[in-house]
């Protein structure tokens, strides 16, 4: 009974320590995401000359992002009486899919989307996006250097664990 107690531990321990791993290649996988988006909607900008309403009811149902909920949270609550930025702001933070680093280069566009004329968009959309791309590169490296030690740190302090109560 013990050695299944102690057992448990190591796997609890290991688990831990992989769930930490995870959550550090989640957000790579988020940044890239939010990096193709600002793509796609650069070329509805350009292409399909879209209005911000439309651009977010557009973006929102696209099978590649519907894991993010800022965009229903801008559109439900969108109205000339609040400011672009101040409703883009509340929007990023409510959304869990939302690394925290994306947060500030997506409220900054919130700033400009809809505000100025077509090229300005996609001035804004490029500048969002080589932040994205920069945050997602840091991330990467983050990954590599973090992602091993939390799996190790989970599988040696669950082996520790079970040598002290054995």
């Amino acid at each position: 009974m013990r050695l299944w107690g102690i057992l448990l531990l190591l796997i609890a321990s290991a688990g831990t320590g992989y769930y930490a791993a995870g959550r550090l290649r989640r957000n790579v996988h988020s940044l890239e995401l939010l990096c193709a988006w600002t793509e796609d909607a650069a070329a509805c900008i350009r292409y399909s000359r879209m209005e911000t309403a439309e651009l977010l009811s557009f973006l929102s149902v696209h099978p590649s992002y519907r894991e993010f909920r800022f965009m229903q949270s801008i559109l439900s609550e969108m109205s000339p009486q609040i400011p672009p930025q101040t409703l883009w702001q509340k929007a990023l933070r409510q959304d869990a899919a939302v690394p925290g680093c994306a947060e500030s280069a997506l409220t900054g566009l919130g700033t400009s989307l809809g505000t100025t004329d077509c090229e300005g968009q996609l001035a804004a959309l490029a500048l969002c996006g080589t932040q994205l791309r920069q945050a997602a590169q840091n991330a990467r490296e983050t990954v590599q250097t973090k992602g091993r030690l939390y799996r190790a740190l989970g599988l040696l302090g669950g082996a520790m664990a079970g040598i002290l109560l054995w």
